[in-house]
Formats: structure tokens, C-alpha cells, sequence
């Protein structure tokens, strides 16, 4: 079995007092995932709170997972809590035991939709029993069908492209599509393959892009 590296960056001293709290966290995302996932390498983990561009404001918190091993997690640390590092740390970590045991590329709109849903669903099955969650994992499970399918039709034609606005489509919406839309429409369709395969996100979560088609 694997276990996570962690390196908190403590040169300027502001994360000193949230240590315990980091440790806690990393300590109930290496319990849950690595077993569950079946990671048998270590993944590095950076925690910070110098990089500010992919922190969701609301939660204190955000990810960026670069290969199957190495992951960055920026927090502000006057927000952040124990669930919700722990809760990031689960997608991101979700992230990386893909790309371990799947080497496909993310071509696609389609393809980066279906990656950020499979992590999206298994943060949301960590979740599922605690009061505590990030606001951008409530919006994306809260989201109606009408508003779903509102989504799809603004981006169906864009599905099979390799380019397309990232920062529009992912995380910022504009006046056509809401905030976080292309993880609202991961989530639904790997929720409705799931569905119609019987498999759990654990047996999933590996599974090929083309094999989700059917789903969306």
C-alpha cells in the first residue's frame, strides 16, 4: 500500500497553527482513498497558502493534481477546516489513482468533463454523512435535471473539441452557463453510468472516456 508525502511549506510561519489540523485531514484522506482506490504508490502532497489563483473563495480551499503523483492543495488558512482539506484532498487524490491505473490523455471537453465528475461523485460519496461540505460540492449535487439539461445544450455541440474556454466552462460560468458547469455535468453523467452499469465509483473510476458516451 501506498502513503502520502506531505510537505506543508512553512518558511513564513502562517500554517504553523493549523499543523494538527492539516495532519488530521491528510491522516482521514490517506484512511479513505488509498484502500479504496487500491493505491499501492506514494503520491507527494504540497499544502500552501502561497498560491491563490485556484482557491475557491467561499470554501478556503483548492486543488490542482499534476500527475499520479503529485498533487498541490493551496488553503486560506483563516477558513479552512478539517473536513473541507479533507474532502479536496479526496478529489484530488481520486484524480491521481486515475491517472495511475488509466494513462489515457483528456483530449476533449468530453473527456475533462468525465475526469472532474469521477472525482466529483467520489468526493461526494466521502461526504455523504457529514454535515460539513464545500459549497461548490453542495452547488454541483443541488443542481436540478432543468438546470442540467440547460447546461448540456449550451456545450453538446463543444463535447467532442479539443479546445474550448477552461476557465469558463469549469469554474467561472458566464451569463449562458453557471459556476462549475462542466463539474454539475460530470457528476450527472458518471452518476447515471453508474446507474446503468451496476458498478460502484470504486470499480469506475478507472473505467475508459468512451466507455461514459452512452451516459451523457
Amino acid at each position: 500500500m501506498g502513503k502520502i508525502n506531505l510537505f506543508i511549506t512553512e518558511a513564513n510561519g502562517n500554517l504553523s497553527n493549523k499543523k494538527a489540523l492539516i495532519l488530521d485531514a491528510v491522516k482521514k484522506a490517506e484512511e479513505y482513498v488509498f484502500s479504496k482506490l487500491k493505491i499501492d504508490w506514494d503520491i507527494d502532497v504540497v499544502i500552501t497558502n502561497r498560491v491563490y489563483e485556484f482557491v475557491i473563495p467561499e470554501d478556503g480551499v483548492g486543488g490542482r493534481t499534476y500527475t499520479s503523483d503529485f498533487i498541490i492543495i493551496s488553503i486560506n488558512e483563516d477558513k479552512i477546516t478539517e473536513n473541507v482539506l479533507a474532502e479536496t484532498l479526496v478529489h484530488e487524490l481520486c484524480h491521481a489513482a486515475r491517472w495511475g491505473k488509466n494513462d489515457e490523455w483528456m483530449n476533449t471537453l468530453f473527456d475533462g468533463i468525465v475526469s472532474e465528475g469521477i472525482a466529483t461523485y467520489f468526493e461526494s460519496e466521502f461526504m455523504k454523512s457529514k454535515p460539513e461540505k464545500q459549497l461548490f460540492l453542495k452547488t454541483v449535487m443541488e443542481r436540478s435535471d432543468v438546470e442540467n439539461k440547460k447546461i448540456h445544450e449550451e456545450l453538446k455541440d463543444q463535447l467532442g473539441n479539443e479546445r474550448y474556454d477552461y476557465q469558463t466552462i469549469f469554474f467561472n460560468g458566464n451569463d449562458k452557463l453557471p459556476r462549475w458547469s462542466a463539474y454539475s455535468l460530470g457528476y450527472l453523467t458518471v452518476k447515471k453510468y453508474l446507474e446503468k452499469s451496476g458498478k460502484t465509483i470504486e470499480e469506475a473510476f478507472a473505467d475508459k472516456y468512451a466507455d461514459f458516451e452512452a451516459a451523457l
